[in-house]
């Protein structure tokens, strides 16, 4: 398709057929007259021209003078789709109803898809979901994303994390299952899984050991499942030196979001080594009879200065019995060494890409990525260059273990 018929879609052109004696002079008129067409096509005094329909009503006056009769062959364009489509009323009214329908659907959740759970039943998490207005059928406007996964994580204790994500008319569901530890005790506290920044608490039960803003290293108490029932100090009548209060022991539990960084290191060489058969073989064989070994022939050694050996072993054996006697050879293949530079720019992503693919497989699931670090270094005198990669993520590292009798973290 021409320019010319692309910028006359919406107004719309006609493809038609002049035939005359006159065909000539009609054609010097209408360029006299400003009319316009295009992908004009002569044949046996027919011409076929494409015209607008504008230009179509100032070409009858010529018709006349040049004795020329003129035949619509085809219409094209938005308007007569349009006209044509009106025409039929019950088909158009049918695709506005169709689509309209279409459009209605898709503004609401037809389908719950759950992923990632083990433990936890999808009757348990649907449950949940009903509970505070969610369910097949909802309208997608009215639901609220993050609070629908704080309320997962609230109401279902064994989960660590949620993800809700809407695609379609589809609700999809991730989640991620804590690692529960066999219970000796009720009592439990929660600890730093990994060193921190602590940015946000969450305590559904206990007492919190740290705030938001503390750096945190493994192993330290986060949520302690001893809570108090009155404040640390307070005196009263009964007691007046002062008491501590009443403490009871929970289960804790709640979240702890903290800064979490990782860091790997790659490098990669500026010289690429070649190694390429020459074709050149030897071979040698030995015999081992009992604790003592003969060469039999062949090179002790390799005669070649670069080479790859493949041992071969070879046992006899004679129905259930076993003889004492073993041969062994000795394979030299020859190779030539070939050292090509490599542009530090290529090394640098060799190294980039191991460094990234190194730091990925270190991510656990469900760790929300906040920022990428690369550095690169540049070691010209060692023949190398080095890359750093270092990923910060916000992630939930509040772990279970008892609180005595066990180190969780050894």
């Amino acid at each position: 398709m021409s320019s010319l018929e692309r910028g006359a879609l919406w107004p719309g052109y006609l493809v038609i057929s002049l035939k005359g004696r006159g065909v000539a002079r009609l054609l010097n008129l209408t360029t006299q007259n400003d009319i316009h067409f295009w992908d004009l096509r002569y044949r046996e005094n027919v011409v076929t021209v494409k015209i607008r329909p504008r230009d179509f009503k100032k070409l009858r006056p010529l018709l006349r003078k040049t004795s020329c009769s003129v035949r619509i062959l085809q219409k094209k364009g938005t308007p007569f789709v349009i006209l044509q489509g009106w025409r039929r009323k019950g088909l158009m009214i049918g695709i506005v109803l169709f689509c309209l329908i279409i459009y209605t659907l898709s503004l609401f959740v037809w389908r719950i898809n759950i992923e990632g759970n083990e433990n936890v039943t999808c009757e348990e998490i649907i449950a949940v979901l009903e509970k505070y207005g969610v369910r097949e059928g909802a309208l997608k406007s009215a639901l609220d994303l993050k609070e629908i996964e704080r309320n997962l994580l609230l109401e279902i204790e064994e989960l660590k994390w949620a993800g809700v994500s809407l695609e379609g008319a589809y609700m999809n569901i991730q989640i991620v299952e804590r690692l529960m530890e066999p219970l000796a005790d009720e009592s439990m506290d929660l600890f730093a899984a990994k060193d921190g920044l602590v940015m946000d608490i969450l305590v559904l039960a206990g007492q919190a050991a740290v705030e938001p803003g503390d750096t945190v290293k493994k192993g330290d108490l986060l949520i302690s499942g001893k809570m108090s029932l009155a404040p640390y100090g307070e005196e009263d009548a009964e007691n007046p030196e002062g008491s501590e209060g009443s403490t009871v022991e929970v289960k804790a539990r709640g979240m702890v979001e903290a800064l979490v960084w990782y860091e790997t290191y790659a490098e990669a060489p500026l010289k690429r080594v070649l190694k390429n058969k020459t074709g050149n073989i030897s071979r040698s064989f030995s015999i081992l009879v009992g604790d003592k070994r003969y060469h039999l022939w062949g090179p002790e050694e390799s005669p070649y200065r670069n080479y790859e050996m493949e041992k071969i072993k070879r046992t006899f054996v004679w129905r259930n019995l076993r003889l004492p006697v073993e041969l062994f050879s000795n394979v030299y293949w020859e190779y030539e060494v070939e050292i090509l530079p490599v542009s530090p720019y290529e090394a640098l992503d060799q190294a980039r890409d191991a460094a990234l693919k190194e730091i990925n497989s270190l991510l656990p699931r469900g760790a929300a990525i906040r920022k990428r670090y690369v550095d690169d270094y540049y070691f010209y005198e060692f023949g190398k260059v080095g890359c750093r990669a270092v990923v910060e993520t916000l992630e939930d590292i509040a772990v279970s273990q008892m609180p005595v009798g066990r180190d969780f973290f050894s």
